[in-house]
């Protein structure tokens, strides 16, 4: 597996994305979760929301959608902690420091040929968001990352846009093994921004002491724009 970024999400200002590989030998979902009072000493003080994140739902044409990170900060202050397992509870802790949206899915076996692609909506792509058993289209021109064979067509993991969810088949399960931990980063952000949310999941799990393999994803190299096929 290789992470690709399309011509038009790169337009965008997402040159810096960032994926890993979680594996286990324990279900990822068996492990206990946080308390409150160790969440809050793991995610205080939150870093200051990067502006990029709300300038990408702009560029999407969706100026009113308030970024996950911020709309989980205000979840949390006002309904307070909720734990969903140590390596959820990783994840969200990120988001709350870092202000970052953060994907995390059930991955595909190891070596079955398939590469990770962020790219712009072509129009005739689906989604059953998690939770939901209805299909939704996807508009044409909105942020969609998933699993790719031709570089191209994508099965979609997650969809941010007019609505930012995941991808109810890619949720993970109680005998999940392995899941891809997959962080865009935003406008403005360099390589360093996405590293340290990945660096901070990776200090949560160790405090939780939770065994697993963390491996980066390999980046695979943009083609020129003068190359790239239409609507790339």
């Amino acid at each position: 597996m290789i992470v690709a970024t399309s011509v038009r999400a790169r337009e965008l200002g997402l040159l810096h994305p960032r994926v890993w590989r979680l594996a286990s030998e324990r279900p990822l979902l068996s492990a206990a979760g946080l308390s409150a009072d160790e969440a809050a000493s793991l995610h205080q003080p939150h870093r200051p929301v990067p502006a990029g994140y709300r300038e990408l739902l702009s560029a999407l044409g969706h100026p009113s959608v308030v970024p996950a990170g911020e709309r989980l900060r205000e979840l949390v202050a006002t309904r307070g902690w909720q734990s969903h397992g140590a390596v959820v509870d990783a994840v969200t802790v990120a988001t709350l420091r870092h202000g970052a949206g953060i994907g995390l899915h059930r991955a595909p076996s190891a070596g079955d040929g398939q590469d990770l692609l962020v790219t712009r909506a072509e129009g005739g792509e689906r989604i059953v968001p998690a939770f939901s058993t209805k299909s939704r289209p996807i508009p044409p021109g909105d942020l969609v990352y998933g699993l790719t064979r031709d570089g191209r067509t994508v099965e979609p993991l997650a969809w941010l846009g007019k609505r930012d969810c995941d991808a109810a088949a890619h949720q993970l399960t109680a005998d999940t093994h392995e899941a891809l931990l997959v962080v865009l980063g935003a406008p403005g952000e360099d390589a360093a921004h996405a590293e340290e949310i990945g660096a901070t999941v990776a200090e949560v799990l160790a405090a939780a002491r939770i065994e697993l393999t963390m491996t980066p994803v390999p980046l695979g190299v943009p083609e020129p724009d003068s190359k790239a096929p239409p609507g790339s």
